[in-house]
């Protein structure tokens, strides 16, 4: 464990700008390999149980031995001999075996819990925040190296975005954990709410939306739609004229005077299809028209749309920018983060990372 010091907070929290492309691949001898800044290096013998990448450059995995591995910057460090429960954000890696809860932090694992009860208890996580049920009945949250007490008794309707929890707790109070404090938002239990990033949005007693950001909370008269999705900073639902309608910065601004056909949001992205089969996106506030026509297969990302022109060939809408993956046709492709990984004959790998492209055999 004490290799693992080196994994400094560096590791989670100095990642800026574009992600660190990590991707794993096997050869033709079934050889385990990991593509890391443009190069790849050997891994294991035999095909991985299970692993998780995070966006931070550190893959955490479970071999055919069973126990818990993390790699770091060309090594591999042992975590447990055992097989435990692990869980990989984009700030985080944590892991719960038997009674234990981790996390790495700061330099090193630190304990969480103690009393955790596999099957009984409840463990939530995000990118900035734990928030456990123990033993005692207590519900903790750890945010920014402090573990605070929530409740004592049992909550409701718990969810967690990367830096909010919400609940209701046995008065039916409608509560929120955001910036190391909880703070009631309603004494009554709303119809419907969700949470991402730094906002929530839920309906109150008269059924008109109330949107939280940033700690405050924002009274419209905006009736619940039947339609809502929340991405980061952002909220995108169907009006009741079917418009499809974005709210960031205060701002809402209808992108489609009809139903789309279909829409996702995840993170920063939201794409969508009209009925005229166009796919468009909207990013950080801008509106992209990628294509006439609904591609192949898509795959969101934080900040990245990958996606296939009706011939197979490879897209992506890349941090707002509009680049070509692949000018060759390309049967399946795999996602980790900001990399694809794909094959155009046997026993090749392709792996695209930062508008480059890096084959190995």
């Amino acid at each position: 464990m004490k290799n693992l010091r080196f994994i400094i907070l560096f590791t989670f929290f100095s990642a800026a700008g574009f992600g660190q492309c990590i991707a794993t691949f096997r050869d033709i001898n079934n050889y385990v390999y990991i593509f890391d800044g443009g190069e790849s290096k050997y891994l294991e013998a035999m095909p991985l149980l299970s692993y998780k990448i995070g966006r931070a450059g550190i893959m955490a995995y479970v071999g055919q031995n069973g126990r818990l591995k993390v790699y770091y910057k060309g090594k591999t460090y042992p975590v447990t001999d055992a097989t435990p429960n692990y869980y990989m954000t984009d700030n985080w890696f944590l892991y719960q075996n038997f009674n234990i809860i981790k996390v790495m932090y700061n330099e090193e694992f630190k304990t969480l819990e103690n009393l955790f009860t596999p099957g009984t208890d409840s463990l939530y996580y995000s990118d900035s925040i734990i928030v456990w049920h123990n033993g005692l009945g207590e519900l903790n949250a750890f945010y920014e190296g402090q573990t605070t007490l929530l409740e004592r008794t049992d909550i409701t309707r718990p969810k967690i975005g990367p830096n909010i929890f919400a609940y209701m707790d046995l008065s039916n109070n409608f509560k929120v954990f955001y910036g190391g404090t909880v703070q009631v938002l309603e004494s009554y239990a709303p119809s419907s709410y969700a949470v991402n990033e730094d906002m929530l949005v839920y309906f109150d007693q008269y059924n008109n939306l109330k949107i939280y950001h940033d700690g405050i909370v924002d009274e419209t008269s905006t009736p619940a739609p039947s339609e809502y999705r929340l991405g980061r900073d952002f909220f995108a639902y169907i009006s009741s004229l079917k418009q499809l309608v974005v709210y960031y910065k205060g701002e809402e601004t209808v992108l489609m005077d009809d139903h789309p056909l279909r829409w996702t949001v995840y993170k920063n992205m939201l794409v969508y299809t009209d009925k005229g089969n166009n796919f468009w996106a909207w990013y950080k506030g801008k509106k992209y028209w990628l294509e006439r026509y609904l591609p192949m297969s898509y795959k969101v990302e934080n900040d990245v749309c990958f996606y296939q022109d009706l011939d197979g060939r490879l897209k992506a809408l890349y941090y707002g920018e509009q680049v070509e993956v692949s000018d060759q046709i390309v049967p399946s492709y795999n996602v980790f983060n900001e990399a694809v990984t794909y094959s155009l004959m046997p026993y090749e790998t392709k792996v695209w990372c930062n508008k480059k492209t890096y084959t190995f055999k």
